[in-house]
């Protein structure tokens, strides 16, 4: 296993005085690694967005659904971005024989992956900031794991959610780069109308940023314009995607952003 070398986002984590995006998460999913410091500010966001521990569940369930598609299609390794705890919903479950990669820079996470996969020669758990993403890429596990000749799953779990254009542009491209011919991401895209009430949305990104968890909400096409050079191979509701009715999501749902879910799978070249 590889060495957990603390970043000052890692020393963050590891301070349970003060709410953690990672934490905020885990206890939105009925995990138990949080403290009353996540917990206050999840349900001040709650307050804010009601309808968000629903977002995350259908996220995981994304997760799972996307992960097996996948893997029936072709895909038998997968490199997986910000993946927070390895729950027992989470892609191991989902292609127990698939080649993974974890990542996160929650130390906690990684060194509970680490525990839990010691003895599986398919899986592993690293450390791995997106800041850093080639660093991350040249990992020796990566390197060991991933055959550069096989086309690969890249999972971006929450991560776009939590980065600005800068950020995600920046992320895209770099995983392209790196990524064998025919690889796919496939991710959750959140998007909000534009002509949709804007205060709300500002108040959300003030509150996720005074806690360091933030949230930014793209419009479709401009989250879909972010993700270049990417292509989209397939993007549809995500309702449409899990095969849940088309009301499971409804207008208090939207949060008066005009909120909406895709499921969403980009390929590099042409799978």
């Amino acid at each position: 296993m590889n060495e957990i070398v603390l970043t000052s986002e890692a020393e963050f984590y590891l301070d349970t005085a003060v709410p953690n995006k990672a934490r905020i998460f885990d206890y939105l999913l009925d995990g138990t690694f949080n403290f009353k410091a996540d917990r206050v500010a999840a349900q001040k966001i709650i307050q804010l967005i009601p309808s968000l521990p629903k977002w995350i569940r259908l996220r995981r369930a994304f997760i799972q659904e996307a992960a097996f598609t996948l893997y029936k299609n072709g895909f038998k390794q997968f490199l997986d971005l910000g993946s927070g705890m390895p729950t027992e919903n989470h892609l191991h479950i989902a292609v127990p024989k698939a080649r993974i990669i974890y990542s996160d820079t929650n130390p906690v996470a990684v060194s509970y992956g680490q525990s839990l996969f010691a003895e599986f020669v398919n899986i592993d758990y690293i450390y791995g900031d997106f800041g850093q993403i080639q660093h991350l890429l040249q990992n020796p596990a990566v390197r060991r794991t991933i055959d550069r000749q096989e086309k690969t799953a890249i999972g971006l779990n929450m991560l776009p959610l939590t980065l600005n254009q800068s950020e995600i542009g920046r992320l895209y491209q770099e995983l392209y780069r790196w990524a064998p011919f025919g690889s796919q991401i496939f991710q959750v895209i959140q998007t909000r109308s534009q002509q949709a009430q804007s205060k709300k949305y500002e108040q959300l990104l003030a509150l996720s940023q005074e806690f360091r968890c933030p949230m930014y909400i793209y419009p479709l096409d401009k989250a879909l314009a972010l993700s270049e050079p990417w292509q989209p191979r397939e993007v549809v509701p995500l309702t449409q995607f899990l095969g849940l009715p088309d009301a499971y999501l409804n207008e208090a749902d939207q949060e008066g952003m005009g909120i909406s879910f895709y499921a969403a799978f980009l390929t590099r070249g042409d799978a």
